[in-house]
């Protein structure tokens, strides 16, 4: 297993980000949120130092692609824009040569929209075709991860397995919902190439500190990865630095009482 984090820790740059968390972890979350304008993407130079430092921290990196990108939007136009805009990031990230690429698959035009879908099999057809046209841009199908947003990702399975796609699971997502993150986890973990986790806070707010996810489940959780041997990266999907230092700590504590054999920044 490889613990990750994200690449909007700290104020900076990528290449800053990726500098002083790179020692320290097996693979980091590289954050292409934006879809365009200046400063979505990082410049030649800096990406050609990404990979500099991929080979001298021996990382791997994911990458999390535009959130704008609304692949299933009955909308044709905003569709193939969402489609243009994951691709033009994943050209971008080549020079560093992701592992993973990670994709939103609304169940609306956006997460948390009310609006949904009425025709699950039109919706479906809409994804699979965005989908389909990402792998023929150049991502090997397995490499790329349907991340488990706000909606039964039952929703999407059959388009997944379709395409013969992984899953970013993100189990922070799930407890936040009030869901059996280790029954989804258990049926899910077979196709998962990235392990999303963060905790909500009393505000609602998630993407915070681990301190904040349920301790008993959070043992249980790295037990059903421990008893599956999973090979794949666990990330601390979190983007502020307290919240990362105080999840590094409460995961140290459980990754010894879980197995002595896993610990931050080293592999299992």
């Amino acid at each position: 297993m490889r613990i990750g984090t994200t690449s909007f820790i700290y104020p900076g740059s990528w290449l800053h980000n990726v500098r002083r968390l790179g020692p320290d972890f097996d693979d980091l979350e590289i954050l292409f949120f934006e879809a365009d304008g200046e400063g979505a993407f990082p410049p030649l130079e800096e990406r050609r130092a990404l990979l500099g430092c991929k080979r001298e921290f021996s990382l791997t990196y994911s990458l999390h692609t535009p959130l704008s990108a609304s692949l299933a939007s009955a909308d044709a136009v905003r569709r193939r824009a969402g489609v243009e805009s994951v691709l033009r990031a994943i050209d971008a990230a080549a020079t560093f040569e992701p592992e993973n690429v990670v994709v939103h698959v609304y169940h609306g035009d956006g997460e948390h929209v009310s609006v949904r879908p009425t025709d699950l099999g039109a919706w479906r057809e809409r994804a699979a075709e965005s989908l389909a046209a990402v792998v023929r841009g150049g991502v090997p199908a397995a490499r790329l991860c349907v991340e488990l947003l706000d909606y039964d990702f039952a929703l999407i399975e059959p388009v997944v397995a379709e395409l013969g796609l992984s899953i970013a699971l993100d189990v922070g997502h799930l407890v936040r919902d009030g869901l059996d993150e280790l029954a989804v986890l258990s049926r899910l973990l077979p196709r998962t190439r990235i392990v999303q986790w963060h905790g909500t806070d009393p505000e609602g707010r998630d993407h915070r500190s681990l301190d904040h996810y349920p301790e008993p489940r959070a043992r249980a959780l790295l037990g059903a990865l421990r008893d599956a041997a999973y090979d794949g990266v666990l990330t601390l999907e979190v983007f502020r630095e307290a919240d990362l230092a105080s999840s590094r700590r409460a995961l140290a504590r459980w990754l010894a009482e879980s197995s002595p054999a896993w610990s931050i920044g080293g592999t299992a």
